[in-house]
């Protein structure tokens, strides 16, 4: 017996439920605003880290219902590749602390997948360490970003 795995869209919206716990105000809105990025992108560009048949999948479902189709559909390790999208531009967020948000929102979703056992580590490892690298560049480039006059 095969236990099904869960879409994206359970996968963030446990994930989401988890990080706003106990959060309020301005940490909240910021937050939520880094999960609605991360969705507008896999919606945007999701298609471009999918196979052909994902991709076939995907057309389908956009067909029946166009909204949210990617997070219906697609799975964990679609969402870790997505995340490599997110964390680089034009999907990074303007303003510097909603982007210093959304590069911890993205850590620590690419390590709850790992954590919740969604995606094998070792199968997945280069594409762990490219979303990894990936968040570490846009980490110094906001660093470099913030440090030169203007």
């Amino acid at each position: 017996m095969s236990t099904q795995r869960p879409h994206i869209d359970e996968i963030l919206t446990a994930f989401l439920s988890a990080q706003l716990k106990n959060k309020t105000g301005l940490r909240r809105r910021r937050i939520v605003t880094a999960e609605v990025q991360l969705r507008r992108c896999m919606e945007t560009d999701g298609h471009r880290i999918l196979t052909d048949g994902d991709r076939s999948v995907l057309k389908l479902e956009q067909e029946i219902s166009p909204e949210s189709a990617f997070a219906r559909t697609m799975f964990a390790d679609d969402l870790l590749f997505a995340l490599g999208i997110y964390v680089s531009e034009p999907w990074l967020l303007p303003d510097r602390i909603d982007r210093d948000v959304q590069l911890r929102f993205a850590e620590a979703l690419s390590a709850q997948l790992i954590s919740w056992r969604l995606i094998d580590q070792w199968d997945l490892s280069c594409a762990i360490l490219e979303v990894r690298g990936s968040i570490r560049r846009a980490k110094l480039e906001q660093r470099a970003r913030t440090r030169t006059p203007r």
